[in-house]
């Protein structure tokens, strides 16, 4: 909330050409990484923030890490071939029945929940990662860039290790919540 400002401020006072379009792509950046990634922190600071953490974690590694395994084996369907070429329906389907099944395990035995709450999360979490991932790629071609950052290079930066954390920790934490206040 500070920061937005205050940087749309300072880009003004710097230099007035293509104001619109350097202010609305810095406030989308702070949007885009602080707001969605304060919720990892609203993950972390419960009294069982560790098996929250865990289900963020078990809901992106399943998505990804299945997604590609699949779709590496079966991958015959382009989901999104001019935003992220590689990824496919098989590979989508692959993630999809992978965190339903572990997120269903993981539901049951560390919340103590019924499955089908946790299989409902697995779905919302294939669709938020998943999200996050094709958002991150389409950014990435609209700047034409490779990757967003040098850190990890061949990997797509950093900002591709974390998209999906980044839209699927808001989903958890939310779907926490309601199912705290309203013992679902």
């Amino acid at each position: 909330a500070i920061a937005i400002p205050n940087t749309i401020v300072y880009l003004l006072i710097r230099d007035q050409k293509d104001f619109i379009r350097r202010s609305t792509s810095s406030a989308f950046a702070i949007f885009y990484i602080a707001f969605l990634a304060g919720f990892i922190i609203l993950l972390g600071h419960h009294h069982d923030a560790v098996k929250r953490i865990l289900i963020l974690v078990l809901a992106v590694t399943c998505n990804d890490t299945f997604g590609y395994l699949v779709g590496l084996l079966f991958g015959r369907h382009k989901l999104a071939p001019h935003i992220s070429p590689k990824k496919s329906w098989e590979g989508l389907i692959g993630s999809l029945v992978a965190c339903i099944v572990i997120l269903s395990l993981a539901m049951h035995y560390l919340f103590h929940e019924r499955w089908w709450v946790g299989a409902l999360i697995g779905v919302m979490a294939v669709l938020t990662a998943t999200s996050g991932d094709l958002i991150e790629s389409a950014v990435k071609r609209d700047l034409s860039i490779k990757d967003m950052g040098s850190i990890l290079p061949g990997h797509g930066g950093i900002l591709d290790r974390i998209d999906s954390v980044l839209f699927t920790g808001p989903a958890i934490w939310f779907a926490l919540e309601l199912i705290k206040h309203f013992q679902l």
